[in-house]
Formats: C-alpha cells, structure tokens, sequence
C-alpha cells in the first residue's frame, strides 16, 4: 500500500515547542511585503559554502559549479538523475527509478554500468549531502532547493568517505526572518506513449515575531508510465506439448497485459524552523522525509540471443516497449532525516554545529524469471524449466529489503575572511547500521525451514567513524595563496554475511569481521594565484577513500584465502591543474582544468562458482589511473543572449596488474592485466546552449533556450586485459528546449526533453544465461516529453 508521508513525531513536537516558547515571549513584527525578483545569478557568481566557507563559485580553487533554484526550474532537473545527465564529468546508466544506481565520476568506476536490482552490486564513487548530511542514496528530490553544488574530484579532507571522485550537496533554502513569503508550482507532462504526468509542490516561509521562522514545503509527484508489462507465456517460448502448463501471471491471473507499468509515485515534505536567539546565535531544526514507490521497468524486451554483442543487439520480443514479467517488479522507499544545526558567530570566527539521524529503507520485488530458469531448472529440478513438458507452470522471483540507519555529527570553526591566514578546524562522527537482505523465491520449491525461498543472503554491517580535519590557507603574497589540509581518522567496522542455500544446500552459513583502522589520515594541498581580480589558477593535489567490507565466500575445495574474506579501502589521489576567471570585460567565463588520478587498491566485483551458482562478492584489484580534462563556461554574445558550453574528456585504466586468487592453496585465480580499461564513463562528454532573455514594453517577461548533450561511446564494463571486447554503448546526441514567459508573481515554462524522439540503448538488464533463454531487457532513452510548469510567488 502507499501512504502519505507523515511527519516525525519527535522533530514536530521540538517545532511546535519552539514555536511555543518563542510566540510566548516574542513580540510580532510586521510582516515585509511580499516581492518578486526575475534576477538569475550567473551559475559562477553564486555564493557557495561547498568548502565550508561562504564564498562566490568563482573564487574558489578547485572544480566547483552551482545552479541555482530558478536554472533547476527553468531545466526540470528535480532530481540527481536529470542533473547527472546535464553533467559532462558525472555519467549513470539512464535506468528506471526503481533501480540501485551506479554513478561515474571522472572515469572512476570498475563495475557493470547496467541496471540492477541488488545494491550491494553497486558502488558509487560520488557522495552525496543534504546541507551538511550525508545522504545513503541519490533518490532525494530537488524541492524548494537553493542551489546544487557539485565538487569533482577528491574530497576527503573535509567530506571523509565515500567522496572518491567527487561530491554533490544539495542546499536547502532556510526558513527567512520577517517574512511572509511561499511559491505553488505545478507541472503537467507527457511522455511519448505515456499518460499524463503531475509534479507538484508548495512551499510557504512563516516568520513569528522578529526572531522565529518556519518554512514548510511539500511536494507530489504522479509519474505515469509509458512501458507495458507482458506477465503471460509469450509466442516465442510457448510450446504445444499438451503436458505443458502455462505459468500464471502475478498479481491478477487473468491479467497478462499491464499497460504504462513503468510509473512511480513520490511525496517530499521538509518542515525547518529557524531561531535567532542572539544577533550572533541561531538554531536551526529540520525534518525531511520522502515516501517513493517506484513500479516497473522501463524499456524492450529482446528476443533470446548469446555472444556478444549479438544478445544486447538482438530484435523486440514484442515492441519497442514492452517487457516480460510473469511478477510484478517495485522498490517501495521511505527515506526520514531530522537535523540540528547551531551556528554561532564569534569575535575569531564562526562556529558551526550539525547533527542528524536519517533512517533509509528499501523494499520490493523483482521479476527473476530467466536466471532463475537457469539455476532451478538447467541445475537443479527439471520441472522448473520452462523447455521442459513437465514444467509446473511455477517461475522464480525475488525479494529485497534493504535498511539504512545512522547519525552524523559533525563540528567546525572557521576563522574570519579578510586576514592573511585562513583556517578551518572540525570534529565529525557517523555511525551506520546497515542490512541488506536478498531472497530468491520459488513457489512449491522443495526445501525446509523456508518454504519457496531457494536462496537467502544477509549483509549487515556496524560502521563508526571518528575524525579531526582542518584546512590552513596563508596569503604568501596579495597573489598567492597556500592551502593545506588533513583529515585524521579511526574506523571499524563489524559485517555479518550470512548465505543459505536451501534448495541445494551447497553453501551455508555465517560469516563475521571486524575492520578497522587508526590513526589514518588524508590530505590535500592547494596553491591559488589570483593573476587578476576576475582571473585565478590553481594547483590541486587531494585524497579521497571508501570504506571496506566483508564477503560471504566459503571453504569448498580448500580454505578460501584470507585476502578474500574481507576487501580493504580504497583511495584516490588526485593532481589537477586549473583556470578559472572572466575574460572579454567579463562577457567570457571560463573553468578548465587538467587532471590526473591514480586509484589505489581498486574495489571490484569477483565471484565465487559453485557448481555452476555464484555467490558473488567483492576484491581489491589493481591499481588504476584516470586522465582527463574538464572545461565549462558562459559567453554573453550580446544583450539578452548567453551560450552555455561543457566538455569533457577521460580515458582510465588499470595501471598495474594483479592476480587474486578465491582459495588459500592458490586456485581459482582471475588476473586484471595493466592497461585494461574501465567501464562507465563515456571517452567525451559535451554539452552545448543557447538561452535568450528579454521582454516587452507591457512587462511581460520572455525567456527562451535550446541545449544540445553528446554522450560518446561508453564501456558497459570493466576490460580485464587490454583489447578486451567490452560490450560499449553507442554515442548519441540529444536535445532539450523550453520557452518561459513571466508576468508579476507568474511564471509559465513550456518544455521538451529528447526533442528529436531519440532512441539509444542506454542499459540493459539480464545476463548471458537470461539472454539465451528468454532475451535481456533493453533500456533506452526517455523518448520525446513534452511539459508545461506553472509557478506562482507571493
């Protein structure tokens, strides 16, 4: 069932108290009239606290670009996916929502680029934050948002693990002193083949008294779909043997055509209250929670094929979107986050305090109907395989439920602006308990304690994290600036793998660790040389690192090697050389840079076979470099008239070789050979825009623009040695447009995405095994959606 978010109890009776004790005392001030301001910060001039000072984009020494609230409305980027796809240096396969998504920066990835159900099969090398909160996922919605800020590159000294390649923050807007203000948006829109599609949202600021304020915002979003779901026995796999018993589709029997099953519904809702309880005190508390069902898979089924690139190539099944699926396939998500935040302004400095609980689940279901034909059919019980006349007429499917919960604290000063020295000291802690648990089901399959369920695996894990960082930035000269930073830290952190195989009783049991480290530490070192007031380079030499884990591999022949069992952290240098600034009295601006990583002790995916099963879990591999620059900028042609242009461009590979070998006496052993290369991120990358602003002589204000995004060729996977025939995904163009018109408090934007209707294979789901029996699941493009948004502010 989906329900309507409902608020935590504990974050609104602290609001509610505070509004209380606040009103009781506080005298009310008049509220400032309402006003409406069109103007549009230039993306490089807005102020941005990624580095956790307030600072304009522009002036800040390393790769950072900001869009602000009105471009996120004006482009209908509402969530990390669509900002991701406006990104050159930030690639993800385009998959539907209910999928676990592997996320690209800066070449650093070393795992299949596909959709998938299982998030452990997933690891991203971007983090991501709300305000100062690390977020478990990238499902969070862009709503009542003041800007995105996105770091590429390392960032661990001052955003710890995770942060590999880079870091995206979203940053909300905070309730406003004195102020009555809010906004109504709304946007109807419809993709190719699809119904009618509805995206919602209000927002309202409350100011009680002079030091007191609320804001409460809340969103919607009914998303139709525009994929059918085939749940029958298809003519391609449909035998005449008068023994054989058709399977039942799920979850109506005499259903076996779900029309526009790829849909989702979404509820945002954030309520901060804000108390100004000095000129130099405020306390901020906040509630975020998100309720998403996400339905079905987008895409075509294709016709059963093997090799490569044969299976990913092969014909529609039935069309260019329609997919099989005897069962119904979801991931139900409710995502709570309650913040604290205290900010104190000091005669040296400011002080800042933020501390926050979130709690993140992930349930649902999963068609499983090809592989598991393979592993209880072809292995295991003849009458499971759906070739067969004694077929049952049962097919497989699976179950996930994944948990997230944690908190985070973190503290830090940071000095004045204006002096010669510049620093910053702080203190963080996270703790994270974390489940993820995979089923595969089976009905009338013949096992005990678990009746259906094939397959069990469990992944659970109890991290901790304590750390001191601090930059130190000294003005050598009025030009020249020098930073350094650390970040000094200890871990641990104790995994539970528990695996049951029921059906076959082939591996079985539990497996614990602990994993931990002190005294480790991070750095990074920056100069900055201010050529002029609107030109500055930069050199950047940073880390980043990501937490290890445990595997669930079991003694089989001979003892599994100790270096299996667990896979250690992994980290990242990175060496950047950049220009930033204005050229043409400021008509031009530019941010490029060069770049080169070297990732060490490579996290990637390694399986154990038994028998033909796979339990899958994770090693270190070799050492891998990543190469590249990025350039973006903004050229004001003439009055009214500005080009937006990005480019990127990455080649990365495995800069060693190693050997890693499942058991303790040397067998089942896999080389990665130097000089293979990495799969997930596209060799260029360019975007490309035009947007013209203007009005008329009655006050109407017109706004228009036209941008271009080329993706080029894409590995769909990790090479192991050089020449490798990796499946790539073909290089394509796409076009996005939007008139806008406003008048007074109005503002009305008429859109299309894809605007030429193309179609690419982006993703595929399946594996060889499923491709020769019932065909993979091809995902493309979004096609052609065309959509009106209507706002208004008062």
């Amino acid at each position: 069932m989906y329900l309507l978010p409902s608020p935590s109890p504990v974050a609104l009776a602290a609001v509610l108290a505070c509004v209380a004790v606040h009103a009781a005392t506080a005298q009310t001030a008049p509220a400032a009239p309402a006003t409406a301001d069109d103007k549009k910060a230039a993306p490089e001039t807005v102020v941005i606290t990624a580095t956790k000072r307030e600072t304009p984009a522009y002036r800040v020494p390393i790769n950072v670009t900001a869009i602000g609230e009105e471009q996120l409305r004006e482009e209908n980027i509402t969530d990390l996916k669509k900002l991701i796809a406006s990104s050159p240096a930030i690639d993800a396969p385009g998959n539907s929502a209910r999928f676990a998504d592997s996320v690209t920066v800066r070449g650093l990835n070393i795992s299949s680029v596909s959709a998938n159900n299982i998030e452990w099969f997933v690891r991203s090398t971007l983090s991501y934050y709300l305000d100062d909160a690390p977020l478990p996922n990238i499902g969070y919605r862009i709503k009542d948002i003041a800007r995105v800020e996105t770091l590429l590159g390392p960032q661990g000294t001052l955003y710890g693990g995770g942060s590999l390649g880079g870091t995206v923050r979203y940053v909300t807007n905070q309730p406003v002193f004195g102020k009555t203000e809010g906004r109504l948006s709304t946007s109807f829109y419809q993709t190719r083949n699809g119904g009618l599609s509805n995206d919602i949202d209000g927002v309202i600021n409350l100011p009680i008294g002079t030091d007191f304020a609320l804001r409460i915002v809340a969103a919607r979003l009914d998303e139709k779909g525009y994929t059918d779901r085939f749940a029958g026995v298809p003519d391609y796999l449909r035998r005449t043997a008068a023994t054989w018993t058709p399977w039942t589709p799920n979850p109506n029997p005499g259903q076996t055509l779900y029309e526009d099953d790829d849909w989702q519904k979404v509820d945002t809702s954030r309520v901060s209250a804000r108390w100004r309880l000095t000129p130099d005190l405020e306390l901020t508390l906040a509630h975020a929670q998100q309720s998403q069902l996400a339905h079905g898979t987008s895409g075509a089924q294709l016709l059963p094929a093997s090799g490569n690139p044969d299976r990913y190539l092969a014909p529609p099944a039935f069309n260019d979107r329609t997919v099989l699926s005897p069962y119904e396939e979801f991931a139900d998500r409710d995502f709570r986050m309650t913040s604290f935040d205290l900010d104190w302004k000091l005669p040296f400095g400011r002080l800042h305090s933020s501390t926050s609980s979130y709690k993140d689940t992930r349930a649902g279901q999963a068609d499983y109907l090809g592989t598991g034909w393979f592993f209880y059919g072809n292995l295991g019980y003849s009458r499971y395989r759906v070739d067969r006349d004694n077929f049952t007429g049962k097919t497989a499917y699976f179950l996930f439920d994944n948990a997230y919960k944690g908190t985070v604290h973190e503290t830090r000063i940071t000095s004045n602006p204006g002096g010669r020295l510049d620093w910053i000291a702080g203190y963080y802690h996270a703790s994270q308990k974390r489940a993820l648990k995979y089923t595969e089901n089976l009905d009338t399959l013949p096992v005990s304690g678990a009746p259906g369920v094939g397959y069990l695996e469990l992944q659970a894990s109890d991290y901790t994290e304590n750390a001191l960082f601090g930059e130190l930035s000294y003005k050598l000269t009025p030009k020249l600036t020098l930073t350094a930073g650390a970040r000094a830290f200890s871990y641990r952190d104790e995994v539970t793998t528990q695996v049951e195989d029921l059906a076959f009783d082939l591996v079985t049991g539990t497996i614990t660790g602990t994993e931990k480290g002190s005294a480790k530490s991070y750095f990074k070192l920056n100069a900055a040389y201010q050529i002029d007031a609107d030109l500055m380079a930069y050199f950047t030499a940073s880390q980043g690192f990501r937490r290890g884990g445990a595997n669930g591999f079991r003694d089989r022949s001979a003892m599994i090697s100790p270096d299996l069992l667990a896979y250690q952290p992994d980290s990242t240098d990175n060496f950047e050389l950049g220009l930033k600034g204005y050229f043409l009295a400021r008509r031009l601006y530019l941010q490029a840079n060069v770049y080169r990583i070297n990732w060490k002790n490579t996290q990637t995916y390694f399986s154990q076979d038994i028998d033909g099963f796979p339990v899958w879990g994770t090693a270190n591999g070799p050492d891998a470099t990543s190469t590249g620059f990025d350039l973006d900028g903004r050229f004001n042609v003439a009055d009214g008239w500005q080009l937006r242009f990005g480019s990127t461009r990455n080649t990365a590979k495995f800069s060693g070789t190693r050997t890693v070998c499942l058991y303790a006496d040397g067998t089942e052993c896999r080389t990665w050979e130097k000089g293979a290369v990495l799969g997930g991120t596209p060799t260029w990358k360019h975007t490309l825009g035009l947007r013209w602003d203007g009005s008329t002589a009655g006050g109407l204000g017109l706004n228009a623009s036209l941008r271009a995004r080329y993706t080029g060729k894409k590995p769909s996977d990790r090479g192991d040695a050089p020449g490798d025939a990796i499946f790539e995904y073909e290089a394509y163009t796409t076009l996005s447009a939007n008139v806008g018109v406003s008048r007074g408090n109005w503002d009305l934007n008429l859109w299309v995405d894809n605007l030429t209707d193309e179609r690419t294979l982006v993703s595929f789901q399946g594996t060889s095994a499923v491709g020769s029996r019932t065909g993979l699941r091809a995902i493309y493009l979004v096609p052609r959606t065309i959509g009106l948004n209507a706002s208004y502010r008062f």
